[in-house]
């Protein structure tokens, strides 16, 4: 693939996973990082009162991210809490290969905590990984991580 149809490529991705976190629930905002123009990736507030358990003053971050290259896309989903300092998220890279090709990491300063494990996704388009990514992180992961 060329650079420029790899840069097309990638634009066309995080169109697709900005129009999906725009439409989720606890989104407020969504905007290219670092700018509209370079577009490397997405960062999404997050509206501090509709997470469960709420929290705030200020808003946590969703930062998503796709690469590719060759035929494997490697992608990252992950929140960031200024509030709690909880910070987790899932992480399609080569960086923990023990662990597979996608794992969940989590950190926790308050208690400590920190884990890697392996996990997966069902759906391959990116779109709907982003999709489950998000309801498995409000739904589960943030609860459970926080009441810790």
């Amino acid at each position: 693939m060329t650079n420029g149809a790899f840069r097309h490529d990638r634009q066309l991705r995080l169109s697709g996973a900005q129009g999906c976190s725009t439409r989720y629930p606890v989104v407020t905002t969504v905007t290219y990082e670092p700018d509209s123009i370079v577009k490397k990736y997405l960062r999404a507030e997050i509206d501090p009162t509709r997470v469960a358990p709420p929290t705030g003053p200020k808003p946590p971050t969703l930062d998503v991210e796709w690469r590719f290259t060759t035929a494997t896309q490697h992608y990252r989903i992950h929140y960031a809490d200024p509030n709690t300092g909880l910070n987790c998220g899932w992480h399609r890279d080569e960086d923990h290969p023990e662990l597979g090709p996608l794992h969940f990491q989590y950190e926790t300063p308050t208690t400590g905590d920190a884990d890697r494990h392996p996990d997966k996704f069902k759906k391959t388009v990116p779109t709907e990984i982003l999709w489950a990514a998000l309801d498995r992180l409000f739904e589960t992961k943030v609860p459970e991580l926080t009441e810790r």
